[in-house]
């Protein structure tokens, strides 16, 4: 009824992105399958989140505290951010905001990382500037060019992500999905969902957004279709942006009084904005939101809520970009 990864791991692909819903095992699986493979062979792991306040050495303490009695022979501990298994270190735990201080080190016995909640709520907490990057630089650090296997680990938040973007992953029609050497399997297990779906809380949340999100298995930040909209055919396009690789057009409606996101492109119109420096490029305008008239203007758009995206792909994508005009 639960998770695990040793079938995400029989696909034999590099890169493994694995969403499922709350309680499912996902870690659980990861916990086990690293334990046994040190007992067997002596290989090491990394366990990676994004901030320093995720590993914090109180939290590492209690992290193998749920499966310790399934090894009542050996000793599980944690010290420094190193995990260890009766006093022999079989893990590391690596914040990936502070990965780049991690290029001296050496991990030549570890073949799989596991990086847990890898997708986030934006609110709170964001994902780190050029985060994917920072990824494949620790990753590097890790392998040096030995062929490391890594587990990305989360609940169904939303599809739009940095990593599905710069991996160019669509939306599944199976539970998995393989392209090049990256698998994304979104977990189907009706076992549990039904057995959860039993529980007091389970028929609480059931039919809510959230019972879609905990147990379902849907990306609940897409489950939002507010904003959606088509430009309509007063919009006027009047410049580009560019943000994480992606070009979108701003199309305005001054009749109307809204603003646009679209794919569409008006390439006799050049005027386009790059909102990161890794996104800018020859022939594309790289300004503070405070310099540019047009960007000031798209954030009042947003603000007073009327700004309007033509698909639900576009607004998850592009409500990133615009934390980064107010």
């Amino acid at each position: 009824m639960y998770f695990d990864v040793k079938r995400t791991l029989s696909h034999n692909c590099l890169f493994n992105f694995v969403v499922g819903a709350r309680g499912c095992g996902k870690t659980y699986s990861c916990k086990e399958f690293v334990i046994n493979n040190f007992l067997k062979s002596g290989k090491q792991f990394v366990y990676v989140r994004r901030f320093k306040s995720e590993v914090k050495q109180n939290k590492l303490d209690r992290f193998f505290d749920d499966i310790t009695d399934k090894y009542p022979d050996h000793e599980i501990t944690s010290r420094s951010r190193v995990f260890y298994i009766d006093k022999q270190p079989f893990g590391y735990a690596i914040p990936l905001s502070t990965a780049k201080t991690e290029k001296s080190d050496s991990f030549p016995k570890v073949d799989l990382i596991v990086f847990d909640e890898f997708l986030i709520e934006t609110g709170y907490y964001r994902y780190l500037q050029d985060e994917v990057i920072s990824f494949l630089e620790l990753y590097s650090t890790i392998s040096r060019n030995r062929d490391v296997r890594v587990v990305f680990l989360s609940n169904a938040i939303t599809f739009v992500n940095p990593y599905f973007m710069y991996f160019s992953i669509d939306r599944p029609i199976k539970e998995f999905t393989k392209k090049d050497d990256v698998l994304l399997q979104v977990i189907n297990d009706k076992e549990y969902e039904q057995t959860v779906k039993e529980t007091r809380f389970g028929k609480l949340i059931d039919k809510t957004d959230y019972g879609k999100y905990a147990v379902d298995n849907q990306f609940y930040l897409d489950l939002n279709t507010d904003f959606i909209e088509k430009k309509t055919q007063n919009a006027i396009y009047r410049y580009g942006v560019i943000y994480c690789g992606n070009k979108y057009g701003i199309w305005i409606d001054t009749r109307g009084g809204k603003a646009y996101v679209s794919r569409k492109i008006d390439h006799s119109i050049p005027k386009t904005y790059a909102l990161t420096l890794s996104d800018h490029a020859p022939n594309t305008l790289l300004l503070k939101v405070s310099k540019s008239f047009d960007l000031k203007k798209l954030s009042e758009y947003y603000k007073v809520g009327c700004l309007r995206f033509e698909d639900i792909k576009i607004k998850r994508e592009f409500e990133n970009a615009l934390k980064l005009l107010y």
